[in-house]
């Protein structure tokens, strides 16, 4: 039993390593693209968010007619 409870620990504490490890791997590469990028002068647009109107909690109204 308390052998597995140091093993889970170990792992525990090799878990943040390893994805400190990705999130630095995962940096470098989009480092290199956007550095691609820029080398090849290419400019890329990305398209607008799709952004919902804000929901309310009140029921449209229909506009004044007077």
């Amino acid at each position: 039993m308390k052998e597995q409870m140091r093993a889970q620990g170990e792992q525990m504490e090799a878990q943040p390593r390893v994805q400190s490890e990705e999130v630095m791997t995962y940096a470098e590469t989009v480092r290199d693209l956007v550095r691609a990028i820029q080398t090849a002068g290419l400019q890329v647009s990305l398209p607008a968010p799709h952004l919902d109107p804000h929901s309310t909690s009140e029921p449209p109204h229909p506009p004044d007619t007077q």
